[in-house]
C-alpha cells in the first residue's frame, strides 16, 4: 500500500534517479564495532524521540522443545525486573520512555523509545541496569509467566498467528525457530529461578549482538550503546542442534480448529534472504502475488489495515534464517481457497511464459510496500539492525530499492520457478465445519 506522500521519490527511485530524495530525513546508517558486537546509527536530529533495538542471540532456536517459552520468559522478566523501586517497563513510563521485546526464531530484540535529551541519561542506564543483573526471582517469574500465559490465549484467537506458527513448526527442520513464540504453558509452569539462570547466563552474550539507534542520537549515545553491551557476557553462543524431517508428499496441509467465524489459509513458500540476488525479485513478486490474490477475492485493497484485520496479505520475513515468503486469506469474503488456486496459477503461468510488456507498474508497487514498511523508529532501527547483522551494509533504503529497480523479468521468471511452488498450507477452521478431504 503506497503512501501517497512516497509516490514522487519512488517514481524518481524507479526510473533510475542516482540520488535518493528519501522522505525519512536521517543520515545514512553507520556501524562500529565494539566488543565482538555492532552499534548502528541513524542520526535525524529533527526527531524528539529516540528508538533503539537491542539484538541479542537468545531466540527461539536456543531452546529445546522441553524449553519451549523458557526465551519469552528470561525475556519478559527483564522488563520486569526492579529498577528505582519500580519494575522497568513502570519505571521507565514514569520517565516518558518504554520497552517491548520480540521473540524471533534467531533473536530476542529489545526495543527501547524515549525522548531524545533524556534517552542517553534517564532511560538508557536504567535498561543497561535490569539487563545486567535481572530479577529471576519467584514472585517475578510467576508475573511474568501470568503475563506469557495471556499473551498464548491471546494468539490463540488470531488465525494469522495459529496459522504462521503450525507452518513454522514444519518449516525449521534444522533449528528449533519453529517453536511457539511465548512457548506453551504447561512447560512454562515447570520452569524454576535457576532454569531463567542458566538460560540467560548461556544465551544473553555480546558476541554477535547488535543495537541499532534511530533518532537524536550522538556521541553521548553511542558511548550509552558501548556501556549496554557491556552489561552482556563476552564470547558467543551455539543454537541448539536439532534435525528434523521435511513433511512428505506432493500436497503439504494442516489443519486445525478454533473458536472463529470464517476459515483462514495460510501458505509459507521458501523465499531467498536478504543479500541473495533474488531480494529484489522477491519483493516485486511477494507485491504481485498479494494484489492477485486480493483481486480475486474482490478485495482491493484501499487503506492501511493491520496484518490481522487485512483479507488478504503477504509477509516476507526476510530477517528469518531461512528466509520465507507467507500468503493469508481470510475466508469472510468466501472460499478462501478460490483466490489461492488462482494467484498460485497465475504465479505458475507467469514464471513459464515468456513476459513482454513494461513491469515498471509492479516495481513501483513494491517500492511502495517496501518504505511502508520502514515509517516508524521501531522499523527503521529494526530494519538497519537486518541488514548489519547479517553483515550487509545498513543503508537499507538505497539497498532495498536499488535491488527492485534492477529486477528485469527474467529475474521474476526464475524467482518464481525457484520459490514460489509446492507451499506448505495451514487451513484454520470454526469448530464447527468439517476438515477438507
Amino acid at each position: 500500500m503506497m503512501r501517497t506522500l512516497l509516490g514522487v521519490f519512488v517514481i524518481a527511485a524507479l526510473s533510475g534517479a542516482t540520488a535518493l530524495a528519501s522522505p525519512i530525513h536521517v543520515s545514512a546508517p553507520s556501524v562500529t564495532s565494539y566488543l565482538g558486537a555492532k552499534i548502528v546509527m541513524q542520526v535525524d536530529a529533527s526527531n524528539p524521540l529516540t528508538g533503539m533495538q537491542l539484538f541479542i542471540q537468545a531466540g527461539l532456536d536456543r531452546e529445546t522443545p522441553n524449553q519451549s517459552g523458557l526465551a519469552a520468559l528470561v525475556a519478559e522478566s527483564i522488563v520486569r525486573t526492579p529498577v528505582g523501586g519500580l519494575p522497568l517497563q513502570d519505571e521507565l513510563l514514569a520517565k516518558g520512555g518504554s520497552i517491548t521485546y520480540t521473540v524471533d526464531g534467531h533473536w530476542i530484540r529489545f526495543y527501547l523509545e524515549g525522548l531524545s535529551p533524556n534517552f542517553a541519561t534517564g532511560i538508557m542506564p536504567l535498561f543497561e541496569q535490569a539487563l545486567a543483573k535481572p530479577d529471576f526471582s519467584a514472585t517475578t517469574l510467576a508475573s511474568s509467566r501470568a503475563e506469557l500465559d495471556r499473551k498464548i490465549a491471546e494468539n490463540e484467537k488470531i488465525p494469522l498467528d495459529v496459522g504462521i506458527q503450525m507452518l513454522n513448526t514444519a518449516f525449521y527442520t534444522d533449528s528449533d525457530a519453529g517453536l511457539p513464540q511465548y512457548g506453551l504453558p504447561a512447560t512454562l509452569a515447570g520452569f524454576t529461578s535457576s532454569d531463567a539462570q542458566r538460560f540467560y547466563s548461556t544465551y544473553y552474550r555480546r558476541g554477535g549482538a547488535v543495537v541499532s539507534a534511530v533518532g537524536g542520537v550522538n556521541a553521548a549515545t553511542q558511548s550509552q550503546f558501548s556501556n549496554v553491551l557491556g552489561a552482556l557476557a563476552e564470547g558467543t553462543s551455539k543454537p541448539v542442534p536439532v534435525r528434523l524431517s521435511r513433511l512428505s508428499g506432493s500436497e503439504h496441509h494442516l489443519v486445525t480448529h478454533r473458536d472463529i467465524a470464517v476459515p483462514w489459509l495460510v501458505a509459507q513458500f521458501r523465499a531467498p534472504s536478504i543479500g541473495s540476488r533474488d531480494f529484489g525479485a522477491m519483493l516485486v513478486l511477494t507485491s504481485f502475488l498479494e494484489r492477485t490474490a486480493a483481486e480475486v477475492a474482490e478485495n482491493p485493497s484501499v487503506t492501511t489495515k493491520s496484518f490481522n484485520d487485512r483479507a488478504v496479505g503477504t509477509l516476507y520475513n526476510f530477517d528469518d534464517r531461512p528466509a520465507s515468503v507467507v500468503l493469508f486469506i481470510n475466508g469472510g469474503f468466501g472460499d478462501p481457497s478460490r483466490p489461492f488456486s488462482t494467484a498460485l496459477s497465475v504465479i505458475q503461468i507467469f514464471a513459464h511464459s515468456k513476459l513482454s510488456g513494461d513491469i515498471g507498474g509492479m516495481k513501483s508497487i513494491a517500492a511502495g510496500n517496501y518504505i511502508d514498511g520502514v515509517t516508524t523508529l521501531e522499523d527503521r532501527a529494526w530494519m538497519a539492525g537486518v541488514f548489519a547483522s547479517q553483515d550487509l551494509p545498513p543503508n537499507y533504503i538505497e539497498r532495498g530499492l536499488n535491488a527492485i529497480t534492477s529486477v528485469t523479468g527474467a529475474d521474476l521468471q526464475r524467482v518464481a520457478r525457484t520459490y514460489l511452488d509446492n507451499p506448505n498450507v495451514a487451513i484454520v477452521l470454526p469448530r464447527d465445519t468439517p476438515s477438507p478431504t
